[in-house]
């Protein structure tokens, strides 16, 4: 699987979740009128390029599963931890819709990296990425390697945005930093743990909701690998922490 390099640009609809202009062809189109979408780009780009269905909608687990190890190569283990853990939480043992995921505070939470904190009693919180957060998060990666988002940058940014919007309590805190860790070890290939991802890879993903022109997974991304990044997240995050000056007061021993 590679990356097309054509696309859809014309409005029109998604029957059934098909798209007349691509055919079954793994060509990128964006959503259209009626079609609905997640706050996750990787799941939005998988229906962009038909590995979902286009229009985001009535997605079985076994579907997730297939999108996942077909357009990123996720291993079966992996991607059946992530569709069933999914439906779930969601409390949808059946089937979902993309919308679904962005139910506040069930899989989706605030400190996003690349979307507005739900701070209104909303159910569902936004989907639209946010340029200016995008931005910043592209900004601050390369701090390592040149052009490049490493998992010390994304232990850094993650920090940064858990700062600003509120510390996450543990579950949220585990997928958020399954969510950066995945993207990296995906679109970063095989050394991505040692070397990262592009930057403007990561950018083009996460803007447009599609493969980044001329990707195309090198390897399977599995389970083990995945936790080994996310606990190296997590130890650097929780370094950078231990190192903070404490706030506490110093209590007088006369």
């Amino acid at each position: 699987m590679s990356s097309s390099t054509h696309s859809s640009t014309n409005s029109h609809q998604h029957p059934q979740g098909s798209c007349p202009m691509t055919g079954k062809t793994h060509d990128f189109c964006p959503a259209q009128d009626g079609d609905v979408r997640s706050p996750c780009p990787a799941l939005n780009a998988l229906a962009n390029h038909g590995y979902l269905p286009r229009d985001g909608k009535n997605i079985g687990p076994f579907a997730l599963v297939r999108a996942l190890k077909t357009g990123y190569r996720l291993s079966t283990v992996l991607a059946y931890i992530l569709s069933f853990g999914s439906m779930y939480i969601l409390g949808q043992f059946k089937c979902l819709s993309l919308s679904d995921l962005a139910r506040h505070n069930l899989i989706e939470h605030n400190a996003s990296l690349v979307h507005d904190d739900d701070n209104n009693g909303a159910e569902y919180a936004s989907t639209k990425v946010d340029s200016k957060l995008l931005e910043a998060l592209c900004a601050e990666g390369g701090k390592v390697l040149p052009n490049r988002m490493t998992l010390e940058d994304a232990a850094r940014i993650r920090i940064e945005r858990e700062e600003a919007c509120g510390k996450l309590d543990s579950v949220h805190g585990e997928i958020a930093r399954g969510e950066i860790v995945i993207a990296i070890g995906v679109l970063g290939g095989k050394d991505a743990a040692k070397n990262g991802v592009n930057i403007s890879s990561l950018h083009e993903w996460m803007r447009n909701e599609r493969m980044p022109a001329g990707w195309k997974p090198d390897h399977t991304q599995g389970l083990y690998q995945t936790y080994k990044m996310a606990k190296y997240v997590r130890e650097r995050m929780n370094e950078a922490e231990a190192q903070k000056p404490s706030n506490k007061p110093v209590k007088s021993h006369l």
